[in-house]
């Protein structure tokens, strides 16, 4: 009886130190760069391409079994676009939510280099500011005018993404990826058009 105990005494580490390799909490930082349009929304409303944005904050990574991650992130999101109506006047969208995507991750074994990953899942958004620059028909501007009772709260979308944890430290590893968020929620409350953004993952975990 006593050699079991001893013996059992000696594997709780291992055992312990295996579940901490399983069940791992990734934290980390991201700024990266995006890529947002809106979709055609019926006459009143015709994309005319895509502005360049930024997304920055937290990023989390919950390991619940040996290779699999719920992957989710707290950022303050730009979504920037162009589009023209029907009396020929162009219109810039400047958005910002609060994203927090809601994914899940799976991540290939470690090499001397890192780790490679995909992801799927469920972007959720919080609005937090929405403006517009107008430039009429005859050329006159108006800018930062308000849009907060025109465009919708909540964004949805779905997001799929890939990319790779490069090892750079003991606990430290560098992220780049690439992730497309497809909005399936009408961004304004009198038009269809929708807000698909894709973002350049740039980042850091710990």
């Amino acid at each position: 009886m006593k050699y079991k105990i001893f013996f059992a005494a000696l594997l709780i580490p291992f055992l312990a130190k295996s579940q901490t390799e399983e069940k791992s909490l990734q934290l980390g930082f991201t700024l990266s760069p995006t890529l947002s349009w809106l979709t055609n929304g019926g006459d009143a409303l015709v994309s005319e391409g895509s502005k360049a944005g930024l997304s920055y904050g937290v990023l989390a990574d919950f390991g619940f079994a040996k290779n699999y991650y719920f992957s989710t992130a707290f950022t303050l999101t730009s979504l920037n676009s162009e589009a023209k109506r029907a009396d020929k006047s162009i219109e810039n969208f400047h958005l910002q939510y609060i994203e927090i995507p809601l994914t899940l991750k799976l991540k290939s074994n470690p090499s001397g280099l890192g780790k490679f990953y995909g992801q799927f899942g469920l972007g959720t958004g919080i609005k937090v500011s929405a403006k517009k620059d107008v430039t009429s028909a005859s050329g006159t501007t108006s800018k930062d005018v308000s849009l907060s009772s025109d465009a919708n709260i909540f964004r949805l979308g779905l997001v799929a993404g890939a990319g790779a944890e490069w090892s750079i430290g003991k606990n430290l590893s560098g992220l780049t990826g690439v992730t497309f968020n497809n909005g399936f929620t009408k961004t304004f409350k009198n038009s269809e058009a929708k807000n698909p953004f894709v973002t350049l993952q740039l980042g850091v975990f710990f």
